[in-house]
């Protein structure tokens, strides 16, 4: 069960896909201020039914400009965090001008994050006051920053309805390009805001990703480097965090916890770019023996390959699809490899022969 809240502003429905959604906005557009939930939950409290917030699943940051006088102070803060944090690290946000007083941006995330609901929304309100001070964004709303998990923003291509007359002002929630935020006048946009505008696709970045949940390292004190790879952080933050770590399971189950020399070839991996395909069934066969998911383990991958992998077929483009040589794999039903069979490729103990480092 995933679903997100509609408001109008007060929240009326749960809507549990796409056309849920639209159907509210179909009801509700022109008449009142259209808005949806930032996040996608997945279960309601068992002693009233309302919507569990702590379910959020939280795979974007969502940030909030506002000011009641000056909207060009708001779009001097979005320009400012696009240029000296998302351009210099390959992100590009989605960016919306609200049809009032501000801006709305959100800077997805390669994968959700992977941690307790306590733990997330703590780690989620701490590293957005983090980058609103590092960036000195005067206009990030904090409000919406101690409340990221519970907020409600509005749809694109809605009509703003005026709080005083209750009628449409003439201008839409629209989507702006990374190129429109940056050349066009605060005036400029408000002239592409009469019409509806293309709603862009989210984009989701491991470099994002990554900064998080270093943020969270550094919130727990979990040590941490360039070449750990992001599933052994969040291993790592869970026992911090004092949770159970999924790879740690009774010695009475058929899950094996993965070795330690795996996790470093992981990690080396990372640090290098690139892992060649025999490393890559090791890799695989460790991780899936530890009762890690398809997607779980695309994920690592997509941590070791400074570019997509291609025909090679690790991981994908989309954090929700696990990748074809993974899917085959599991089809198979191997078993992780020996410790006889690492130490002799290399990768356990004392190395009898280097492994061909050559990328196939």
């Amino acid at each position: 069960m995933y679903f997100r809240e509609f408001g109008n502003p007060a929240r009326v429905a749960r809507c549990f896909s796409k056309e849920d959604i639209e159907k509210q906005v179909d009801k509700y557009n022109g008449k009142r201020n259209c808005y949806a939930s930032v996040y996608v939950f997945d279960s309601l409290k068992d002693i009233d039914g309302k919507t569990d917030y702590d379910s959020a699943i939280i795979d974007t940051l969502w940030f909030d400009f506002d000011d009641n006088k000056d909207i060009n102070k708001c779009l001097r803060d979005v320009r400012k965090l696009i240029k000296k944090y998302c351009i210099p690290n390959g992100i590009v946000p989605r960016v919306y001008l609200t049809g009032a007083k501000g801006y709305q941006m959100n800077i997805d995330l390669y994968s959700p994050m992977d941690l307790s609901s306590t733990v997330k929304r703590q780690v989620l309100r701490e590293y957005l006051m983090h980058i609103k001070k590092e960036y000195k964004l005067k206009t990030m709303d904090e409000a919406c920053i101690n409340n990221s998990v519970t907020c409600l923003r509005r749809i694109p291509n809605t009509a703003y309805i005026s709080k005083i007359t209750n009628e449409p002002i003439g201008v839409h929630c629209i989507a702006l390009t990374v190129e429109e935020v940056l050349k066009l006048s605060v005036e400029e946009q408000y002239g592409l805001a009469h019409e509806h505008q293309e709603v862009p696709a989210r984009q989701p970045s491991k470099r994002a990703l990554r900064d998080f949940v270093d943020f969270a390292c550094d919130m727990f004190d979990v040590e941490h480097t360039v070449s750990n790879s992001v599933a052994v952080l969040y291993d790592r933050l869970r026992q911090a965090a004092g949770e159970r770590t999924r790879g740690s399971i009774s010695p009475h189950s058929s899950i094996l916890a993965p070795r330690e020399c795996i996790i470093k070839l992981i990690e080396t991996n990372i640090a290098k770019g690139h892992s060649n395909h025999q490393e890559n069934n090791v890799i695989a066969l460790e991780l899936m023996n530890a009762g890690k998911t398809d997607q779980e383990i695309s994920f690592v991958f997509a941590s070791i390959y400074d570019e997509p992998a291609g025909d090679y077929g690790w991981y994908t483009d989309d954090p929700t699809v696990a990748g074809e040589q993974i899917t085959k794999m599991r089809a198979k039903g191997l078993s992780r490899y020996s410790d006889k069979r690492l130490q002799d490729m290399g990768i356990m103990g004392v190395s009898p022969k280097p492994l061909n480092r050559h990328r196939r």
